[in-house]
C-alpha cells in the first residue's frame, strides 16, 4: 500500500508546529549592555561626576524567536532637560527602552544614576608666563610680552571663582638666552576648564647683567730696537665694567691687557707716558690706576 503524501506533509506540519509551540514558550534571560545617550542639557551648566556610557541591562524573550536583539536597538535616550545644580537622582525606566513586544527587561544595573551638577561660568583672566627654569646667571629678563595678554576660561564654578589668572606650560630659554626669544605656548589650564585660545605668542627679551671688577694687569712694554725700558709700577689697577657672566669667568684677567708701544726715534731718559687697555668687547673702563707710569729708557 503506498503511503499518502499529502497525510506525510500534515504529519510534518503538525510536528513544527508543536515543536515551536513548545520551544516559542520557553523563556531565556540574557545580560546585555546598553548604552546611555544623554541629551538636552541646559546650557551653562557642567556635569561634575555621576556620567556613564552604558549599562547593563537583563532582557528576557522566548528561545525559539529568531529575530536576535541589535545593539543599535539598545539605546537609552536619557533626557538631562530637567538637572539643576547639585544633586541630581536620575531612575531608568524600561518603559524608554525600544524593544519588540516580545522581550521584557528584568532589571537594569545599575538602577538610578546620581548625577553632581555644577553652574558653568566664563571668566576672563590674565596669562602668567611660567619659566621651567631660572634666567641663566649673569643675565636678566628685560621684558616679557604675552599675545593676547589675556584668555576667556569656561568651566565649572567652584574652579574658577578662585583663579586670578592663568597659567603657561613651563618655557624652556637656552643658555645663553638670545637677545629676543619668541615660542607659542600653550596654557595650563585646570581640568574640566576650557580656554580660548589654547595657546599664546610669548616673546622675552634678555641682556647680559652688568658688574664691576677690579684687577691687577701686568704692563706690556713694547720697546723701540736697541732699546731698554723699564716700568714704574710695572702693573696697574684696573676697574673694568661688563657683562657678570663675562667678568665672573676665571679666564677674564687674560683677556685683559695693559701696553705701552714708544716710537722708534725715543732718546734715551726718564718719561711719563700713558698706556692703552684691551678689553673684551662690551666692557667699559672705569679707572685706571695710576692713569700714567714712568719709564726709564736706556
Amino acid at each position: 500500500m503506498k503511503p499518502n503524501w499529502q497525510y506525510l506533509l500534515l504529519a510534518f506540519a503538525m510536528a513544527v508546529f508543536c515543536w515551536y509551540l513548545v520551544t516559542g514558550r520557553e523563556k531565556v534571560d540574557t545580560w546585555m549592555a546598553m548604552r546611555v545617550e544623554m541629551t538636552g542639557a541646559p546650557e551653562g551648566l557642567y556635569i561634575k561626576s555621576g556620567m556613564v556610557g552604558s549599562v547593563d541591562v537583563l532582557v528576557r524573550g522566548p528561545r525559539g524567536v529568531a529575530r536576535r536583539i541589535e545593539d543599535s536597538q539598545l539605546v537609552y535616550n536619557l533626557n538631562l532637560g530637567r538637572i539643576a545644580p547639585g544633586k541630581n537622582l536620575i531612575v531608568f525606566d524600561a518603559k524608554n527602552i525600544p524593544l519588540p513586544k516580545v522581550y521584557e527587561v528584568v532589571e537594569i544595573r545599575p538602577s538610578r544614576l546620581e548625577l553632581e551638577v555644577e553652574k558653568r561660568t566664563v571668566k576672563t583672566v590674565p596669562v602668567k608666563v611660567v619659566l621651567r627654569s631660572p634666567v641663566p646667571e649673569g643675565y636678566s629678563m628685560t621684558g616679557v610680552r604675552v599675545t593676547p595678554e589675556s584668555v576667556r576660561l569656561t568651566g565649572p564654578s567652584s574652579k574658577l571663582d578662585g583663579m586670578t589668572q592663568v597659567r603657561t606650560q613651563p618655557v624652556t630659554v637656552p643658555s645663553p638666552p638670545p637677545g629676543r626669544f619668541e615660542e607659542r605656548v600653550a596654557l595650563d589650564a585646570p581640568d574640566d576648564v576650557d580656554a580660548s585660545p589654547v595657546a599664546v605668542d610669548v616673546s622675552m627679551g634678555f641682556a647680559g647683567r652688568e658688574s664691576e671688577v677690579t684687577l691687577r694687569a701686568p704692563l706690556t712694554l713694547v720697546p723701540p730696537k736697541g732699546r731698554e725700558i723699564t716700568a714704574s709700577p710695572a702693573a696697574v689697577t684696573l676697574r673694568i665694567k661688563g657683562p657678570a657672566a663675562l667678568l665672573s669667568d676665571k679666564a677674564f684677567a687674560g683677556l685683559v691687557e695693559a701696553s705701552l708701544e714708544l716710537k722708534p726715534e725715543i732718546e734715551p731718559g726718564k718719561y711719563v707716558a700713558s698706556y692703552r687697555v684691551k678689553m673684551p668687547q662690551g666692557c667699559e673702563l672705569i679707572e685706571a690706576k695710576p692713569e700714567k707710569v714712568t719709564l726709564t729708557v736706556k
